[in-house]
């Protein structure tokens, strides 16, 4: 059953979200306001503050000078709990103005922490150039949009992403803080068991409850309401993807919770629907085994929760992840892009996003219209088949080429290693062609040669994960391509073993001729040069007139001392092929 999406309070960030100044007395939040304002100012490239503070209109009057141009600036801050009226802009900017008649280069601000009515927009809006002068209004969404340039804060774009991957609960009013210096999120929420709070810090991970409590003492509107610990319940939903049916005691354990806050937790991430109870005995509090709710729109939310953050690598590898990406990514992204993806791609681009948390939160989250309407355009025009498929494949290619950019962010991690082995892969490998763009010639593409699932950890068994393919189903075609992409990351001893797998698989001649040869020449490079010489006499079997195989086999002789052999072998391989530059070399170097 589709989950149903919690509500928020409005469409636009810069709408739902305000901003509060908190502190102890009047005094404080003006001291605070005067911090802020000169943060601000630093991002714009002012320096030189002369500031004059009123405590009891909660507001501070500041001038500057810009740094590079030297032009003057009067400021106005106001953190008053009020949207700013006519009146209140009105005295402020006439002020202003009279001081622009002595400097005809002053610009203005005015500062408000809780914006302005929109009465008092619209007078301003009124005004004609000469009478505005150079004077600008900054409300909260400007503020932020401030705050992001100095990188102080995230957006709140990413902060409203955050809250509701985090709590499958109606969100109510959401406001920036700062207090003591530091940026908080800070959202009320509407639970099942009643209101609560939830706290972010500035670029969006959640605080302790240490925090979240010292926050509530000094803003009123959080009183009678309770702070979500959104640090367990991560721990909590981790320690579940990670190792599935568990109960208490083990998350006990695991999270280094008290008992109280995990219970707490636990009924909490019930309430809204991420996890499920399965009783085994009583007292049930103690004896029931949780796990989360096997359903794709769960993945998405702990998705949007983990794979942009510190916990991305370890949230991927986990059990959970892999059974919900084996069980529903393909057709969600089908349906998500509008495309059909053809046998190749739906084999190669599941795997390749199951190992890269950024190009999966790409493929999860990114926005698609453009996509779309580039598809549907191509969809419904009237050129060839042919045409249309050359056009589909560069079309796929820009997205290909975003997910590979991020991949390849991902390949610079440490952890990246580890998801690898924990997932048994010896070798990812894909192979990436870039092409002048022409008419006929794609400038971009990508494709999965080879995921090569050597070895299934013990936790890894689960029925949902067989479907990804564990060794001993793999059939001789997919163990020959695994084996010569392990020979071309230099993995010979693991190719040799695949090789000799394949060959007791295969029938088709010609790929048994590659098979040995291939062989062959993994010997060869480990310079094990009788044993390659016997394989590349069985490839030779398949095709005498195969000159690759008289070439390597060449020059494993040479290897042996055998110069006459080495000397015959290469010219066997000229004979087939006059034009072969590589058996013509080795002849003069020999």
């Amino acid at each position: 059953m589709a989950l149903k999406q919690p509500g928020t309070i409005a469409k636009s960030p810069s709408e739902a979200i305000g901003m509060k100044i908190l502190a102890g007395s009047n005094k404080e939040k003006t001291l605070a306001l005067a911090q802020l304002i000169e943060d601000l100012l630093d991002a714009l490239d002012y320096t030189d503050f002369h500031s004059k503070l009123s405590s009891t209109r909660l507001a501070i009057d500041l001038k500057a000078r810009h740094h590079s141009s030297g032009h003057r600036l009067h400021c106005y801050g106001s953190t008053i709990a009020h949207e700013i009226r006519p009146r209140e802009l009105q005295g402020i900017h006439r002020r202003y103005m009279q001081a622009r008649h002595r400097d005809k280069d002053l610009a203005g601000i005015f500062f408000s922490t809780n914006g302005f009515h929109p009465t008092t927009r619209n007078w301003f809006s009124r005004l004609a150039a000469p009478a505005k002068g150079d004077y600008h209004l900054f409300g909260v969404d400007k503020i932020c949009a401030l705050l992001r340039r100095a990188k102080l804060v995230t957006s709140p774009d990413q902060i409203l992403h955050a809250v509701e991957s985090r709590v499958l609960a109606r969100l109510g009013a959401g406001n920036l803080v700062f207090t003591a210096g530091r940026f908080y999120w800070i959202f009320r929420i509407e639970t099942k068991r009643g209101a609560a709070y939830a706290v972010l810090d500035a670029y969006g991970s959640p605080v302790s409850l240490r925090v979240a409590f010292s926050l509530k003492r000094l803003d009123g509107s959080l009183k009678g309401k309770r702070p979500l610990n959104l640090q367990a319940r991560e721990k909590v939903l981790l320690a579940l993807a990670e190792s599935g049916q568990k109960n208490i005691e083990f998350l006990l354990r695991e999270t280094k919770e008290p008992l109280s806050d995990l219970r707490e937790v636990m009924q909490e991430l019930r309430d809204e629907g991420f996890l499920i109870a399965e009783p085994a005995g009583q007292p049930r509090w103690r004896c029931d085994r949780y796990s989360i709710k096997p359903e794709f729109d769960i993945f998405l939310s702990l998705a949007r929760q983990f794979l942009d953050g510190a916990q991305r690598f370890k949230f991927l590898r986990s059990n959970f992840a892999v059974q919900m990406l084996v069980a529903g990514l393909r057709p969600y992204l089908e349906g998500r892009f509008h495309l059909k993806l053809s046998e190749e791609e739906r084999s190669w681009l599941p795997r390749f996003l199951a190992v890269s948390p950024s190009a999966l939160s790409y493929a999860l989250f990114a926005p698609t219209d453009e996509f779309i309407a580039s598809s549907e355009e191509l969809e419904h025009s009237p050129l060839p088949s042919m045409e249309k498929e050359r056009l589909r494949t560069q079309h796929l290619s820009k997205l290909y080429s975003n997910l590979l950019l991020r991949y390849a962010s991902d390949v610079q991690d440490s952890r990246f290693d580890e998801v690898l082995r924990h997932k048994g892969v010896r070798g990812h490998l894909y192979r990436i062609t870039a092409k002048a763009a022409s008419a006929e010639e794609l400038f971009f593409s990508m494709k999965g040669e080879s995921y090569l699932t050597l070895a299934v950890p013990p936790a890894a068994g689960t029925a949902a994960q067989k479907g990804i393919g564990l060794p001993h189903s793999l059939n001789g075609d997919t163990l020959l391509s695994n084996a010569k992409a392990l020979m071309h990351i230099q993995e010979f001893d693991y190719a040799i073993e695949l090789f000799d797998r394949a060959i007791k698989d295969l029938k088709d001649p010609s790929k048994l001729l590659e098979a040995w040869h291939c062989k062959g020449s993994c010997l060869s490079s480990q310079k094990r040069y009788s044993a390659a010489i016997t394989c590349l006499n069985e490839a030779l079997r398949y095709d005498s007139n195969c000159k690759e195989a008289w070439l390597h086999k060449a020059a494993c002789l040479r290897g042996l001392g055998d110069s006459s052999g080495a000397v015959h072998c290469a010219r066997r391989a000229m004979e087939i092929d006059p034009a072969y530059e590589e058996a013509r070399d080795f002849l003069k170097s020999t």
